[in-house]
């Protein structure tokens, strides 16, 4: 029973790896808002193989290439529009009012000649979609209901105000209007959104960051040090983040995910032969820290391009909390479990930090391959 168990913990630690995949994700969808006396709009350029159902999903799915589909016959391009447009009215409704509200999808893009798709990094193929919903009369509050099944978020980047956000399965208030026809934009965003998009990043989303943190709570399985060291690793990721969005650092993300895999693999293998939490330790989790942060911003730096650098306060706060409260939630549940399994900590010290290690020796070798 013992030894099942025990491989149990640790199958369960290397298939948190199962991150690794070269498969093309994305993070979030943003669309721009604007209101008119003649219509409601929300405007964006969306990543064209997520939009087309045959590849939304698939773990194989490569990125398509901006420049082959800018060389697609017209004909082609009509059954591309009517998928996206399918797509678009699976992940979004609109009620006002609490009655549901239609929507007309429009492509930018085709009203040039001839076609230019948005420029993007590495020949990804995005595609500007716009979105056209008849005003209506007050009172009543515009609600946009977010029913993605991929775990991107949904990003609403107002004229004026912080921006919107919503998790899969998520809703924002976009705006009220009032009796007299008046509308204010009111975004029922807040604090405790970003906090949310922070701890989803960890939890279940940065499967990395968990390993990280389980490595560190398998050197010295005490909570009062543990938190301790987790506050220490958030307060260093926070000054990258923040550095690396305010664009006064630039880094290449693929190096970036490489040197996080490294340090996953590190602290497994540092973990075999310290004995305690000493000043080299608290040094690499600094460290280490620094180097997180650039990794998160890879996503809240793509959440945030399009918004001003003067409204980023609340995102910022909010997420490095959300990260925060996901590490105290796995030290605490991993705590929970090492104390109910306390006669077996050394072996699941071990083979646990063997796991971590492995995996992260995994994520560098995959992360390197794409260099080629």
């Amino acid at each position: 029973m013992r030894s099942h168990l025990i491989s149990l913990i640790t199958l369960v630690l290397i298939l948190l790896s199962t991150g690794l995949a070269r498969a093309h994700k994305i993070d979030s969808m943003e669309f721009d808002f604007r209101e008119s006396p003649e219509s409601w709009i929300l405007e964006g350029e969306l990543d064209l193989t997520y939009m087309l159902p045959e590849f939304r999903g698939d773990p194989d799915a490569e990125a398509l290439s901006r420049k082959e589909m800018m060389e697609l016959p017209t004909e082609d391009w009509s059954i591309v529009h009517e998928k996206i447009e399918k797509t678009v009215k699976k992940l979004l409704a609109f009620t006002f009012a609490d009655q549901d509200l239609p929507f007309s999808v429009s492509f930018p893009d085709f009203d040039k000649t001839p076609l230019l798709l948005p420029e993007e990094q590495q020949d990804v193929a995005l595609i500007t979609l716009r979105l056209s919903l008849e005003p209506r009369a007050g009172p009543g509050t515009l609600t946009l209901f977010w029913l993605d099944d991929l775990d991107a978020q949904l990003i609403i980047i107002p004229e004026k105000g912080d921006p919107y956000i919503a998790l899969p399965g998520g809703e924002i208030s976009l705006l009220a209007v009032d009796e007299s026809g008046e509308s204010t934009q009111e975004g029922e965003v807040g604090l405790f959104a970003w906090i949310k998009s922070g701890f989803a990043h960890v939890v279940p989303l940065g499967a990395d960051h968990i390993l990280f943190i389980l490595g560190i709570f398998l050197l010295c399985p005490r909570l009062k040090p543990l938190l301790g060291q987790s506050l220490l690793f958030t307060l260093a990721h926070s000054i990258t983040l923040t550095m690396a969005v305010k664009g006064w650092v630039s880094f290449n993300t693929t190096y970036i995910e490489i040197l996080i895999a490294t340090s996953i693999a590190w602290i497994g293998i540092e973990n075999l032969w310290l004995k305690k939490v000493g000043r080299r330790r608290i040094i690499l989790i600094l460290a280490f820290g620094l180097l997180h942060g650039l990794g998160f911003a890879s996503v809240l730096g793509e959440i945030l391009k399009s918004v001003d650098s003067s409204r980023h306060v609340l995102p910022l706060v909010g997420f490095n909390i959300g990260v925060e409260i996901a590490q105290v939630a796995i030290l605490v549940v991993a705590w929970i479990v090492m104390r109910y399994l306390k006669s077996w900590e050394k072996p699941i010290q071990i083979l646990g930090s063997i796991a971590i290690a492995a995996a992260g020796i995994l994520w560098m070798i995959e992360r390197i391959g794409t260099l080629s």
